[in-house]
Formats: C-alpha cells, sequence, structure tokens
C-alpha cells in the first residue's frame, strides 16, 4: 500500500514469500549436506579399494621381478665371473689346436643361460639401460626355448658331456670343481626362488595385504563386524585376485635337474695317459632337495597376459542413509555386486607388454611395475 508516495508494508504481506522460499532454501541445504554426505563415502571408499588393491599387485611385482633376476642375471654373471677368460685359461682340444674357455664349455653344454650379445673375454654386460634382456640358454636346452607350459623335469642332464670330455683336454678333478660349483650356484638359487614363492603364497593365501588396507582405509561396520571377510567383493570379482591367483603346479612351475653326469680325463701315467672317468652312475640331485637341481621358475602366458591387461576389483558398499529416505543402495547397485560398489583395474606390467607381459622367462627383464587405472 502507497501513502503519499511511501509504501508501507502490512505484516501479512511477509507471510507468502517465506512460506515458499524458506523451506526451498533448508531443502537446498539439506540436499546439499546428503550429496556431500555420499560423495565422500563414495570418494573414500574409492581411495580404499585403489589403495588396497595397489599394495596388494606390489606382491605380484615383486615375485616376477625377483624370479627374472634368478632366472637369468644371476647366474649369467655369477658364471661369467668365474670361468670366463681370462681370468680362468683356455683348455686346449685333442682333435684340433683350437682353444676353449670353460664357460663356453659349460654353455655349449646347456649348463647355465648368458645375454645373446655377450662379448667374449668382458666383464658382464649392464643390462640396465635395455629394455629386454636376451638372457637365454643354448641350444643344448631346447625344452627352455620358450616359455615352458608345465613342469619340466630332465632326468639326466650332461654337465660336461661325453663329446667334451673326450675331446678337451678337461682333468678329473676340474670336472670335479665345476659339478660342485655348479650344484651350489644353482642349490643357492633355488632356495632363493623358493624362499620368494613361500613368501608370496602367505601374502596372497587370503589375500590379507587388500583385506587389511580396505578395513583401515574405508572403516566400513560391515568390516569391523567380519574382518575375515572384508573386502570379499573386491577380490571375488570376475577377472579378479582369487579368480587369478598364482598356484605352483598350476600356473606358477619350477623346473629341475632330477640326475648329474659329467666326464674328466683321469691321468695314469702309463702307456695309456688318461681314460675317460666319470661316476660309477648319475647323481642324484634329488637327495639334496627332493624335487632335485633347481633350474629355473616360469609362469604362464595366460596369467601374465591378464596381469598386463589388469585384474579388475569391483567393491561393493552400502550408503548412508539419508534424510530423503531415497534407496541409494537399489537404485545405484552395480550388477557386479548387488549394491553400490567402485572400481579398480590393476596391473602388474614389463615393458614387452603386447609380447604378452612375459618378462619372466625368456628374455628375463626384471622391469615390471604396478600401474593403477580407474
Amino acid at each position: 500500500m502507497t501513502i503519499n508516495g511511501k509504501k508501507n508494508w502490512r505484516p501479512g504481506q511477509l507471510l507468502l514469500p517465506s512460506l515458499l522460499v524458506v523451506p526451498s532454501l533448508l531443502l537446498f541445504v539439506y540436499l546439499l549436506f546428503e550429496t556431500t554426505k555420499v560423495s565422500r563415502e563414495k570418494i573414500r571408499q574409492q581411495f580404499a579399494v585403489d589403495s588396497a588393491a595397489f599394495i596388494q599387485m606390489g606382491d605380484y611385482t615383486n615375485l616376477l621381478n625377483r624370479t627374472a633376476y634368478v632366472n637369468g642375471a644371476f647366474p649369467y654373471r655369477i658364471f661369467k665371473e668365474a670361468y670366463e677368460c681370462p681370468p680362468e685359461k683356455p683348455m686346449k682340444k685333442t682333435n684340433t689346436e683350437v682353444e676353449i674357455c670353460p664357460y663356453d664349455m659349460l654353455y655349449e653344454a646347456g649348463a647355465f643361460p648368458k645375454y645373446k650379445n655377450d662379448v667374449k673375454g668382458a666383464e658382464p654386460k649392464m643390462l640396465d639401460p635395455e629394455p629386454k634382456w636376451e638372457i637365454e640358454f643354448g641350444p643344448a636346452r631346447p625344452e627352455f626355448a620358450n616359455n615352458p607350459t608345465s613342469s619340466v623335469s630332465k632326468p639326466v642332464f650332461d654337465l660336461i658331456t661325453w663329446d667334451q670330455g673326450n675331446y678337451i683336454y678337461i682333468e678329473w678333478g676340474q670336472a670335479i670343481g665345476y659339478y660342485k660349483f655348479y650344484s651350489q650356484v644353482y642349490t643357492l638359487l633355488g632356495s632363493v626362488e623358493e624362499s620368494q614363492w613361500t613368501v608370496f603364497e602367505r601374502l596372497t593365501d587370503n589375500f590379507n595385504f587388500f583385506r587389511k588396507s580396505y578395513y583401515l582405509n574405508a572403516n566400513t561396520q560391515e568390516c569391523v563386524d567380519n574382518p575375515q571377510t572384508c573386502g570379499n567383493d573386491g577380490l571375488n570379482s570376475s577377472g579378479g585376485f582369487i579368480s587369478n591367483k598364482l598356484r605352483k603346479g598350476s600356473n606358477f612351475f619350477m623346473h629341475y635337474v632330477l640326475k648329474l653326469m659329467f666326464y674328466g680325463k683321469v691321468y695314469t701315467g702309463g702307456m695309456m695317459p688318461y681314460y675317460l672317468g666319470k661316476p660309477p652312475a648319475p647323481i642324484d640331485m634329488t637327495s639334496m632337495n627332493p624335487n632335485g637341481l633347481f633350474q629355473l621358475a616360469s609362469v604362464s602366458d595366460s596369467v601374465l597376459d591378464k596381469l598386463g591387461t589388469g585384474l579388475e576389483v569391483y567393491q561393493g558398499w552400502d550408503a548412508p542413509n539419508n534424510y530423503f529416505n531415497v534407496p541409494l543402495n537399489v537404485l545405484g547397485k552395480c550388477k557386479e555386486t548387488g549394491r553400490p560398489c567402485v572400481h579398480a583395474r590393476i596391473t602388474s606390467q614389463c615393458p614387452q607388454l603386447k609380447n604378452g607381459n612375459n618378462c619372466v622367462w625368456p628374455a628375463p627383464t626384471p622391469k615390471y611395475q604396478t600401474r593403477l587405472y580407474p
């Protein structure tokens, strides 16, 4: 109402706008609060799953890298430094003027792998800058030319072949020395790999790293009430950790030699200055280890490829109650879990990803890295 050009408000004129604006403002505040509450919980769940998946996949990355070292770099460097000429002296052959180094002789017999571009007489090649470490056995070990699809146990392996013992001046004492050193090295490498596998198996038996990390970061009531099943959705996801679990003898293999034989010249000093000696019977390597003398470890191509493309983790969670009683657990449910979920794709990748993600064997290259994808 206007009197003398001035507006005078009656008390009732403010009632109608107040009835419309104030409740709308309160509803907006409640909506903002409830939306923020749900978003905050989802972000916390996502962080918890990302952290848990990354930590658990680290166990796979560590095992693959350490196995690659045991398969290739370690034996290559050990035997290169022990038997290369110099410091070792080359041995003469009986049927030619050509000499051969102990390192080359043992490699030709298939005793150990070496780098493809190894320089004769030089220090072991520094492979860190190389994207692919082409360390391989020679033609004498065709069973290791590719990635073995099952456990390979060689019944009898000739560390020094009959031809080498016959046509190279190898004294019997030298031959025994080569056998002792070889068996000691690969016994040690086998113990290292067995220990690595034992640790990995314990860490992934119930995937406790995933469960504990998710428990600590998500802090859901479900995990508090049942810590032993915390994270089950994520671990049981199709294409996830449990369905691609490494199992010894199924998709993770360790390969052995059951018996060893070698030859060398036993000098007599008589009319026949020497004869070709050998052990009375092949030496039983299962007497030191029930499986035999370790040679290398491998992982099936299917598992390595899956680790490269990624394991899927779909972790369900329960949305908190809201002021509007909107059934978020029904409306926002994922088909993977039947309730709201967060997703992570976790990988363990090597530089040769396009070649099946296999940097374990052949070309053992310890450059696996854990990567997380949304």
